[in-house]
């Protein structure tokens, strides 16, 4: 995961999101709201960046290219945040649209759009003591869930319940056991 080139914006602005309600119409006694969790989402940040440089104008090209555009999630450096304690620090982020450019002579506008995604990003460990790559055509893989060869394939040996010869661990990271 790369992260966001640290380049100091000039303005930022902040869309503080909704919390997750959903409203129920009933008759006569009005709406009935439900709320489906503790945390607000849909945190958006506009980043207005002025008389930028050829070189940092490529940095965010770059990045937004090396991130899949909108597709993956990165790391924003606290730096952009100019000292202000905005989102969490363990936040990650995805582009919401691609960076918007202006060409003023020598020096360059670019405004970037952002969505802070808040949540725990789940870590599973799939240990399989001295497994090896497959000899079935395997194909890279990187998801939040899973990094290594596709297909996943655990081979246990004989079915025995006693004695497994393999074990499969999916562990959340920070969930009690």
């Amino acid at each position: 995961m790369a992260d966001f080139p640290a380049l100091v914006p000039n303005a930022i602005e902040f869309d503080l999101g909704q919390m997750n309600v959903s409203e129920q119409r009933t008759i006569g006694s009005g709406p009935i709201r439900f709320r489906h969790s503790l945390r607000t989402t849909g945190y958006d940040l506009t980043l207005t960046y002025n008389a930028l440089t050829q070189a940092q104008v490529e940095s965010l090209r770059t990045h937004y290219n090396n991130v899949d555009g909108t597709f993956n999630a990165f790391n924003v450096p606290d730096s952009i945040w100019g000292g202000l304690t905005v989102a969490a620090s363990t936040s990650t982020y995805k582009y919401s649209g691609p960076p918007e450019e202006v060409h003023t002579g020598l020096y360059y506008q670019v405004q970037v759009g952002l969505r802070v995604l808040y949540g725990i990003n789940l870590l599973y460990d799939l240990q399989c003591g001295g497994a090896t790559q497959s000899t079935i055509t395997a194909t890279a893989f990187t998801s939040f869930a899973f990094q290594g060869f596709a297909p996943f394939i655990l081979n246990a040996g004989a079915a025995n319940p006693a004695s497994p010869a393999a074990t499969l661990i999916l562990e959340c990271k920070g969930a009690d056991r």
